[in-house]
């Protein structure tokens, strides 16, 4: 049995893909799989840390703004389509299973051409712009919460509707198991981090997030007295000590007990600063099993594949949205059921992040009421009933 992974561009559409490849493999051990996704994203890096082959495509992003871009993404499609039909002749795969990616779109049309089964899965509540374009190709559709059911259609035509039917199930979204075997004892000594002082895991998703990391960066010097902070960036966007330094004393902060008011021209050396010893900055974890039993507050965007740990981890969260996406429905979606602290990310500067979480710090009982209510925005079988649903289509 062959299946066909695709997505990528971030690391939020692949971790339900291993997620489901991981299910079947205990099941099917002799299962294969391929991911296939783009050249520049985190994709192939996390498919091989899980063992699985990788295989870039040339892919077209559509973005729902003025760009330049647009005009070449309709030949970067058409590129991605012929390389996908090779792709497929190449491994033979009994199914194809996309996770809303730009990235699958050639490849999915490609393969509903070669009459090849495809399900498809739709994260956030609002339905991608990909997953709309592939909604005819597929032979499933999952959704993660019950009311996405309604944003797409069974079938076509004079017969077209638009409730759930046989074709459209609700699952919710898919979860690393792995990710709950942490031990917060044993997390602390791997991240060297006291016993005795709260720890914020802060993560601007798979590619990083510019604002988070410049507003840690910019909260920093008070946010380390508070807090241990392990702060994942992203790929290629590790900050250097000496950098975080340097800002800090053009902003006239305290680093080392004596205020620079416009601070030195020159970097200084030879000293040690104490933020340093509460701060620690990667640019991808790999254990991320030790960093969320580590972690009493997570600081967030709101892309689905966090969401999904989270709530099956039931962790106490700050969610910042990315502005003008579909993250701010996911944000809307928590603020209403009280399952996270939503912050839009105009209004929150480094003073108004410490008091959120000096607040969480003390609040007990409304730590408690987020962790219960985040726990349960989704259902938490999603790797089992995804893996069901592919292992019937390939029979």
């Amino acid at each position: 049995m062959k299946i066909l992974l695709v997505g990528g561009g971030s690391g939020g559409s692949v971790s339900p893909l291993l997620a489901v490849a991981k299910h079947i493999l205990k099941t099917s051990p002799k299962a294969e799989f391929l991911l296939v996704g783009t050249k520049n994203g985190p994709e192939q890096m996390m498919a091989k840390n899980d063992g699985i082959n990788f295989v870039a495509v040339t892919a077209g992003k559509w973005r729902r703004y003025f760009s330049l871009l647009n005009f070449l993404t309709p030949f970067l499609i058409i590129a991605g389509f012929l390389q996908s039909f090779k792709i497929i002749n190449n491994f033979k795969p009994n199914c194809v299973f996309g996770t809303g990616s730009f990235v699958q779109v050639p490849l999915i049309w490609a393969a509903w051409f070669l009459k090849i089964p495809v399900v498809l899965h739709q994260q956030d509540a609002a339905p991608s712009l990909a997953n709309k374009l592939c909604e005819l190709c597929a032979s499933k559709i999952t959704v993660t919460f019950p009311h996405s059911a309604q944003n797409f259609s069974t079938n076509l035509g004079i017969f077209y509707k638009k409730h759930p039917g046989d074709k459209i199930a609700v699952t919710g979204n898919p979860f690393r198991e792995e990710l709950r075997v942490g031990d917060k004892t044993e997390a602390q000594k791997f991240f060297n981090l006291r016993a005795d002082m709260p720890t914020l895991l802060v993560l601007g998703g798979g590619t990083g997030a510019e604002f988070i990391n410049n507003l840690i960066m910019e909260a920093l010097p008070q946010l380390s007295k508070i807090v241990q902070i392990i702060h994942s960036t992203g790929p290629g966007k590790f900050t250097p000590l000496e950098a975080v330094i340097n800002r800090g004393m053009k902003k006239g902060c305290y680093f080392w007990g004596g205020k620079q008011p416009g601070g030195p021209k020159e970097p200084l050396t030879g000293f040690k600063p104490k933020v340093a010893d509460n701060y620690h900055q990667f640019e991808f974890i790999d254990n991320m099993a030790a960093a969320y039993a580590a972690s009493d507050i997570v600081l967030s965007r709101a892309g689905l594949s966090t969401l999904t740990e989270l709530s099956n981890l039931r962790k106490l969260s700050i969610i910042v949205p990315m502005p003008d996406s579909h993250q701010e429905v996911n944000g809307m979606l928590l603020s209403k059921l009280d399952a996270a602290i939503v912050v839009r990310q105009k209004k929150l500067v480094p003073e108004n992040l410490i008091g959120l979480i000096r607040k969480l710090l003390f609040a007990h009982e409304l730590g408690e009421t987020l962790k219960h209510n985040i726990g349960q925005i989704m259902p938490h079988e999603a790797n089992e009933k995804i893996s069901e649903i592919i292992l019937k289509l390939v029979g």
